[in-house]
């Protein structure tokens, strides 16, 4: 307990310094923010609807590789019922301070499992689009690395995803012997006996439960195509991500970077993986438009595709995720015995 107390410690003096730096960084950039502000006044709006479109696919591309690993334990959803479980997961993931990652994902296996998804196939798929998505990331900025010049960067990226790749690999096959079956099935019934204990939960013996679920993984299995697809809408998810960012640029007028934009987005990737703040907020923004202006955007045309990328993928997708949450809880109060609809929104 006292190392849990310690380390949410330090989370919350880290955000709080992070917050401190941001507020410092706006009161001492506050001219260069102005005029990255005052770009804002001639946006392009045409291009709005284009980077609108691909801020969706990138959230459908998302949802369609989640589909996929449901499909390999046998079960189905909705490509709306999962979207909608992805911008309302996220948009707890992003708000709420410190834990919000983890109520994120508690929040998507609560609504798969209501999906009809199996507890053991739900946290599955979960953990193998966070892996995948991780793989596919570093492979972003592999290729963003080699298009700009910088080896070093796509040599370390390069051997980030081999080890990556060989961690899933092993963790497959392992997962498939029943000594390594029966070591998961003790760990897991230790720790929910002390679960147990600390919440003073009355519950019946977890032995059988848990070696059911173990059971169940281990027919857990992609084959090598659906390997592909899953990393495909992986890469897609990232790349249509990216492209808002190019279009932010092309709305204020800015020229875009191409031979760059990818490492530039690397950056952002990486800054968004330290949650240190909600949503990475003033973290992304900071190191997404000093990674551009490192590959030739002037200042205040960065800062000004950054604050307009970040409207769009950040602002405006929790936004919708919150209205999809709210919507969601709403109707279930209503009425809390009425079938889910299977093209509805709601959650």
């Amino acid at each position: 307990m006292w190392r849990r107390s310690g380390r949410i410690d330090v989370r919350l003096g880290l955000t709080l310094l992070a917050l401190l730096a941001l507020v410092v960084l706006v009161v001492t950039q506050r001219s260069v923010i102005a005029s990255s502000l005052g770009a804002l006044d001639h946006l392009n709006w045409t291009w709005l609807p284009l980077a609108l479109g691909l801020e969706w696919v990138s959230i459908a591309t998302f949802a369609r590789m989640q589909r996929r690993l449901f499909r390999a334990g046998g079960k189905s959803a909705t490509q709306r019922s999962v979207m909608a479980t992805s911008v309302a997961g996220n948009a707890i993931s992003v708000s709420v301070p410190l834990a919000g990652p983890q109520l994120g994902t508690a929040f998507a296996y609560r609504r798969f499992r209501r999906l009809g998804i199996d507890s053991a196939l739900a946290g599955w798929a979960l953990i193998v689009s966070g892996v995948v998505s991780s793989l596919a990331a570093g492979l972003i900025i592999v290729a963003g690395s080699v298009l700009s010049g910088n080896h070093a960067v796509a040599t370390t990226g390069a051997v980030g995803g081999i080890i990556g790749v060989g961690a899933v690999v092993l963790a497959t096959v392992a997962i498939r012997h029943r000594p390594v079956q029966r070591g998961i099935e003790r760990l897991l019934v230790r720790i929910v006996s002390r679960a147990r204990r600390l919440l003073h939960l009355r519950v019946g013996s977890p032995h059988e439960a848990i070696g059911r679920f173990v059971t169940r993984l281990r027919t857990l299995r992609l084959r090598r195509r659906d390997w592909g697809k899953v990393l495909g809408y992986a890469l897609a998810n990232w790349l249509t991500d990216a492209g808002v960012l190019a279009v932010s640029i092309l709305a204020i007028g800015g020229t875009v970077p191409w031979r760059g934009l990818l490492l530039a987005y690397g950056v952002r990737i990486a800054a968004g993986s330290i949650s240190i703040t909600p949503g990475g907020l003033g973290v992304v923004e900071g190191a997404l438009a000093v990674a551009l202006m490192g590959v030739g955007m002037h200042r205040p045309s960065a800062v000004a595709a950054v604050l307009l990328y970040r409207f769009i993928s950040f602002w405006m997708v929790t936004a919708v995720g919150w209205a999809v949450y709210v919507l969601g809880q709403r109707r279930t109060s209503a009425r809390p015995l009425a079938p889910t609809r299977r093209r509805s929104w709601a959650l």
